[in-house]
């Protein structure tokens, strides 16, 4: 027990109590109790409560010290240690920890020694990444999707009795449309002994109350620090516009709330919709086994969704990994495998956000029907005959007047049928020879290798420019509701390097099939309001390399914009009588 957490070089230390338990003490088929020396005074910050534990009989590395890029080393880590960690995780980690949709109040935190050794490993292999590998040691925060069997019994002090409290003040921005209805996930915390039967909040627009209403559970909330998430649905009202929305908790249990329960969001009313094209985003890695259900899902995606989405496979720790999408993985990615749809929620990229086999297809389904508060459409065409550049057309329409510069394009180049050669191109395959049901889609893994050799990987994000908040300069105007506004971006693809070997990007796109990905995303939420995608034609450039198109009468410039009486060496602009204006180069 103590009042902060533990230093990453001492997980078991605490500056309270620390009560060690023998294993022959722990209960196998129930709770293991333990008790404190003393009664302590729980502080207005709060209590780290937890525990800490060595594995026995882990193998142990080479006695040589390796070089961390030595094959020798990878045979030892792949084919003995990951080997036995997955023969002996169930019995080796006496924790056990389990998806709950509403867990309770207070932090799942883990921390692993081993984990924080390879990271400094891989730190010291690639000294140009080290920050990203070494941000990942120490504590990592699983609250949002795991809960853990930890208990503490709490006694004594004074409680209230009907209060409950909004466990987050940030409703988040929520579009919708006019004479129309809203839902805003709420979550509330039980901090009253009587627990919740029913609640009565109010909703203002702009400090002007709109709704009041009671809301009765079917369920009591009977757990004291219990949370417990709902979705409260009212009207939008008949005006278009940018509201300041507030949420108040006013009543619980038919009394006053003794706590000050607000919450505070945005909603943006819109006239019309376009279409929504969801962008999405999984996040994986060759050298991830569990990855490969994620592989399997994204086939299934793009044959279900077709035009519908654009999907793409964000990598990590691979050949493929590019470093212009690196802080998109370390804001978004929460493990691997994992997915996001409109960098929303993290989700499974397999099971979404249910339980059942392929359940992330019922994520996209519902994603496909939510509000778009921007349209985008995109073109390309390579901008020299090297093919090293690509010019970007696009037009984007947003639902709202936009008077701040919170929006910005980012643009991603998708690549199908990468391949390679060697151990690091192999896709780890954890369901290997697993003799569990596991359904039509993954049984098919079970019949394969510890290694998928020889894959095509597809959809793969191989380049990116302003991935995450878009391209500096992009959409930064004012924005009216319903007007179209075209930019054009050049996207090198000179400087762009994939893998911790830094291979060309140019290298391994080659004669591949290449797509251009284009979308709008808020530059401060981090969200993608909408995205769209078109084919990079292998032979087509903006260039022309003929002038069999070019007849009299027709005007001609060079590059500054001055009028020449013919197309000269290099490039030149030519207007055709017909009022077309193309480029042409003469050799």
């Amino acid at each position: 027990m103590s009042t902060e957490l533990p230093p990453i070089e001492n997980y078991t230390q605490a500056n309270l109590e620390v009560k060690p338990v023998d294993v022959s003490d722990v209960v196998l088929d129930g709770y293991t109790e333990v008790a404190f020396s003393k009664s302590y005074e729980i502080p207005e910050g709060g209590l780290w409560v937890g525990y800490s534990f060595i594995v026995t009989g882990v193998p142990e590395e080479p006695e040589e010290p390796l070089d961390a890029s030595d094959d020798e080393y990878y045979d030892w880590l792949f084919n003995v240690y990951y080997a036995w960690m997955n023969a002996n995780a169930n019995d080796a980690f006496p924790f056990m920890v389990s998806y709950l949709d509403e867990p309770v109040e207070g932090a799942f935190l883990y921390g692993s020694k081993v984990y924080d050794d390879i990271c400094r490993m891989y730190a010291e292999a690639d000294p140009d990444n080290a920050d990203y590998y070494l941000s990942d040691i120490g504590w990592l925060d699983y609250s949002d999707y795991y809960a853990v069997a930890l208990n503490v019994l709490i006694g004594g002090g004074k409680f209230m009795n009907n209060a409950v409290s909004v466990s987050t003040e940030d409703l988040g921005q929520k579009y919708a449309k006019v004479n129309d209805k809203v839902t805003f996930p709420v979550r509330l915390l039980n901090s009253g002994k009587n627990g919740i039967t029913d609640f009565t909040y109010e909703v203002a627009f702009n400090g002007q109350k709109v709704v009041e209403e009671n809301c009765v559970l079917d369920e009591p909330v009977e757990s004291f620090l219990a949370k417990k998430t709902f979705y409260l649905t009212f009207p939008t009202g008949d005006k278009t516009g940018i509201y300041d929305l507030t949420l108040t908790i006013t009543k619980v249990n038919g009394q006053p709330n003794e706590i000050d329960a607000v919450a505070k969001g945005t909603l943006i009313v819109l006239a019309e919709t376009p279409q929504m094209k969801p962008l999405v985003e999984k996040y994986t890695g060759t050298w991830c086994g569990w990855c490969s259900r994620g592989w399997v899902a994204m086939e299934k995606l793009t044959e279900d969704f077709k035009d519908q989405a654009v999907i793409c496979a964000v990598h990590n720790g691979d050949p493929m990994e590019i470093e212009s999408l690196i802080s998109v993985v370390t804001t978004h990615a929460d493990g691997f495998p994992s997915l996001t749809i409109n960098r929303s929620k993290n989700i499974d990229p397999y099971y979404g956000s249910f339980t059942f086999d392929y359940g992330v297809k019922y994520d996209l389904m519902i994603a496909l029907e939510e509000i778009a508060p921007a349209a985008i459409t995109v073109k390309a065409t390579w901008a020299d005959n090297e093919k090293t550049k690509v010019n970007i057309e696009t037009t984007t329409t947003t639902m709202y007047d936009v008077e701040d510069s919170s929006l910005g394009i980012g643009y991603v180049l998708v690549a199908d049928g990468l391949t390679g050669i060697g151990r690091e191109w192999a896709q780890a395959n954890y369901y290997a020879g697993s003799t569990e049901d596991l359904g039509d889609d993954l049984q098919k893994l079970a019949t394969m290798g510890d290694y998928l050799t020889g894959m095509e990987f597809n959809h793969v994000a191989i380049a990116a420019w302003g991935a995450q908040f878009g391209v500096e300069g992009s959409l930064q105007r004012v924005l009216k509701a319903g007007e179209a506004v075209s930019e054009t971006f050049v996207a090198d693809l000179s400087t762009q390097v994939a893998g911790p070997k830094r291979v060309p990007v140019l290298e391994l796109i080659k004669d591949k099939k290449l797509h251009v990905v284009a979308y709008v995303v808020n530059r401060v939420t981090g969200e993608v309001l909408n995205t769209n995608e078109v084919l990079l034609d292998a032979g087509s450039t903006d260039i022309q390399t003929t002038l069999e198109t070019v007849s009299a009468p027709s005007e001609s410039y060079n590059i500054f914009g001055q009028r020449i009486p013919a197309p000269q060496k290099g490039v030149s602009i030519v207007r055709l009588p017909n009022g077309k204006t193309i480029k042409v180069f003469v050799k």
